[in-house]
């Protein structure tokens, strides 16, 4: 027997099941709009979270970090006002080379490296994928000294003689194209030593602890007032540089390199105080010429 129910009966049912799909319905919406206030408050946290730039400060005699940190802050400071979407960039100085190379190799990379010793730039840039930026104008030699009166007038002859050359820290990039000019002029024989700093460079030949010194250009400009000879400089190469992490967006690439090279006119004065008259734009296949040189 077939039961037949009361219209309003069927009407009501109907209203009911309408209101629970409307409510459904709802209930998606708010948890997709839910979903998205998530992703959109996560998008915040990543562009609200520091940026870092590591320097590498190589070998020189200045050590103290809180110096270093002071040291490159204005250019910090600079980078973040020109970036705006990015409020704080983090300066981490080390002048530990292998340091260096083990925190910028690291898997959460730095997002900008400033960087002297322009051999393990190369090799970030050839093996980790970082991308050059902006590079001091003036290429990089580093310089031969000798004392005065030596008796050594070539790099041939410092081959030959198997002279004692004493050289900074064997990671510096001082140490990698000098080692790379002897080798070129088949200077081989020469005996190497290294010191950990430059400036103890000059002081040993000085005190006749070796025939020869390698130098950066400062060094052997203050050797040469002082009386002293420049035998011999390297070939010269890419300089110091400032690198963008390989996940920095392209966007994000092409508007740093173009405030960098802003600072040429906009902050002169900023420049000097990191050393630099000048940045020019920097090209991957500077740092594997570099390489191609040294052979690293």
């Amino acid at each position: 027997m077939t039961t037949s129910r009361h219209p309003a009966l069927e009407c009501g049912a109907d209203i009911r099941a309408a209101r629970r799909a409307f409510l459904g319905l709802l209930g998606a919406g708010g948890m997709v709009a839910a979903c998205g206030a998530v992703a959109a408050g996560d998008a915040r946290k990543q562009a609200e979270r520091p940026w870092r730039m590591l320097v590498n400060e190589a070998v020189t005699g200045e050590s103290n970090i809180f110096v270093l940190t002071s040291r490159y802050q204005p250019l910090s400071e600079y980078i973040t006002g020109q970036l705006r979407a990015h409020p704080v960039i983090n300066v981490e100085p080390t002048v530990d080379i292998q340091r260096f190379l083990t925190i910028a190799r690291s898997p959460v990379k730095p997002e900008l490296v400033f960087g002297k010793s322009v051999n393990q730039l190369a090799k970030l840039v050839r093996d980790e994928h970082y991308q050059p930026l902006v590079r001091r104008a003036d290429a990089y030699k580093a310089a031969f000294i000798v004392s005065k009166d030596s008796a050594i007038l070539t790099l041939a002859d410092v081959g030959r003689t198997r002279a004692k050359v004493i050289m900074p820290d064997e990671f510096a990039a001082t140490t990698a194209v000098a080692r790379a000019e002897l080798r070129r002029v088949g200077a081989d024989g020469a005996q190497v030593v290294h010191t950990r700093y430059q400036e103890a460079v000059a002081q040993q030949i000085t005190h006749g602890f070796a025939q020869v010194g390698v130098v950066n250009p400062t060094i052997a400009r203050k050797w040469a007032e002082g009386g002293g000879r420049v035998l011999a400089e390297t070939q010269p190469v890419v300089n110091w540089s400032i690198l963008a992490a390989p996940t920095l967006a392209d966007a994000d690439v092409a508007l740093l390199r173009t405030a960098l090279l802003a600072m040429n006119t906009q902050s002169p004065a900023l420049l000097a105080t990191l050393g630099i008259k000048q940045w020019a734009a920097a090209e991957r296949q500077d740092y594997l010429a570099l390489l191609d040189y040294t052979k690293e």
